[in-house]
């Protein structure tokens, strides 16, 4: 299976290096939208290579931008035999037979794009498919496309911090310090600190599950200067436990989730001795901002 995946791939990706040359007669009217111009070299090159794969692929798409649907059926299903069936074709297959209310044939065109472990969760949000949308296999192979392209949201470990996700202020010995804006970023794989201080310049920060090491890590940027900290796998305690190892002082912050007042306590500690001994530098509570 493998290999015939990896084959489909090489096929199509010489077929995409073909359309993106310069000389392909039928490139500059197509990106110009000219699709009746296209259409018309296309037939002429068939007339003199009816097996040109490149014409029908190309004639494919121009009549299923034209909403002709028969005539772009036609066309890939010549380019499909020829062994051209990237997720490109399989894909407006699916919305020409859609639009044609051939749910089947639609339905199998999308269970071999499902297939080849493409992530186009939104192309199939197209209106095109509306006539699918409640449909289950249409719905399992859009939620498989979903997880395929956001793979951190559905993996426990990169949900480890989701805790400290949200808008708060912020209190130290009963005093607010500060606001800050925690917000899941790139597909939620990450989380971006907007620490926001009270009459002086903030920070930011950005932790992240390392997949390599199996650790949280986070780099923090305040004052010109960069800390790295790293989740310790021989001390745990807190929600969260961030280390920072440098040749000046040692960091370390432990974050502690309240889930009965949905409160978060962030506790830094300094050591000057390499770990030896620690005292607290910051202790702040974290108490979620009410919406309005």
């Amino acid at each position: 299976m493998k290999k015939t995946l990896a084959t489909i791939c090489i096929i199509v990706c010489l077929f995409q290096n073909m359309l993106s040359q310069n000389n392909s007669p039928y490139q500059p009217d197509y990106n110009n939208a000219n699709y009746q111009n296209v259409i018309k070299t296309a037939k002429e090159q068939l007339k003199i290579n009816p097996k040109d794969s490149m014409a029908n692929y190309f004639l494919g798409f121009s009549y299923s931008n034209l909403k002709e649907h028969q005539k772009a059926i036609k066309n890939f299903k010549i380019v499909k035999k020829s062994g051209l069936i990237g997720p490109g074709i399989l894909l407006r297959l699916a919305q020409s037979y859609t639009a044609e209310n051939q749910i089947e044939n639609a339905l199998s065109e999308l269970k071999a794009l499902d297939s080849l472990q493409v992530g186009f969760y939104k192309q199939l949000d197209q209106p095109v498919f509306d006539l699918l949308r409640n449909n289950k296999r249409f719905k399992t192979i859009r939620d498989n496309m979903f997880k395929r392209a956001n793979p951190c949201k559905f993996d426990e470990n990169y949900r480890a911090f989701d805790f400290w996700v949200g808008e708060w202020n912020v209190y130290s010995q009963n005093q607010k310090i500060a606001e800050s804006s925690i917000t899941n970023s790139n597909g939620d794989c990450g989380i971006l600190e907007n620490w926001m201080p009270i009459g002086s310049n903030g920070g930011n920060s950005i932790s992240y599950y390392d997949n390599v090491d199996k650790k949280w890590k986070q780099n923090w940027v305040a004052g010109g200067n960069v800390s790295h900290y790293e989740e310790s796998k021989t001390e745990t305690d807190g929600n969260m436990f961030l280390i920072a190892k440098g040749k000046g002082p040692w960091f370390r912050m432990t974050w502690y989730y309240n889930t009965t007042d949905d409160t978060v306590r962030q506790v830094q500690e300094l050591s000057n001795d390499q770990g030896e001994n620690w005292t607290i530098a910051f202790d702040g509570l974290y108490k979620r901002k009410q919406e309005h």
